[in-house]
């Protein structure tokens, strides 16, 4: 009976002992089943942590973005805020330009009435013209004909002269000869 009993129990040992091996074959695999998780877990963590870097880079961009936007209002603003104070110049500009555009036309109203005045001042200056071209004509004859009197006058200057020198050398040929002592002695006299 005790071998009965040491081969039971041997039996329940060796079945105890394919428990045992079966459970810690069984904690084995559960142990590779959890670091593969473990690990999986860390390449997922470093995946999340990953995303969650380029989650963040994001929300800076769009941070920024968001201040670009904002500084882009802030410039719109202000230029609508120009260009409202612009139209009001543009509307006193306006304004101001219809007064001048009056006060031209005003002017030229003014200039039109003055330029008739000078059309018709032109029309007697032209009158008065006429009749001092004509005179000037009459006056050109005139100082033709002078000018041709002036050269007959001329020619006969021309004419006593060479009289008055044939008279001069002819008198000289006829000179009493104590006139031409008194010739010579005035000319020692000269020099």
């Amino acid at each position: 009976m005790v071998a009965d009993e040491v081969r039971k129990l041997a039996e329940r040992s060796r079945a105890a002992t394919k428990e045992i091996a079966t459970l810690i074959a069984e904690v084995q695999k559960g142990t590779s089943e959890a670091v593969a998780a473990m690990q999986l877990g860390a390449r997922e963590v470093e995946s999340g942590s990953a995303l969650a870097e380029r989650s963040g880079m994001a929300l800076d961009e769009i941070a920024e973005a968001v201040a670009a936007s904002n500084a882009a209002v802030a410039r719109i603003t202000a230029a609508v805020e120009a260009m409202e104070a612009a139209a009001g110049n543009v509307v006193s500009a306006s304004d101001t330009i219809a007064e001048i555009a009056q006060s031209t036309n005003d002017a030229a109203v003014s200039m039109t009435a003055s330029a008739l005045r000078v059309n018709d001042a032109v029309e007697s200056i032209a009158a008065i013209s006429e009749e001092n071209s004509a005179s000037a004509e009459e006056v050109s004859a005139a100082t033709q004909d002078l000018s041709e009197q002036a050269q007959g006058v001329v020619a006969s200057a021309g004419s006593l002269t060479a009289m008055s020198d044939k008279l001069r050398r002819l008198v000289h040929r006829w000179r009493l000869p104590e006139e031409e002592s008194e010739a010579s002695d005035s000319q020692r006299d000269a020099a």
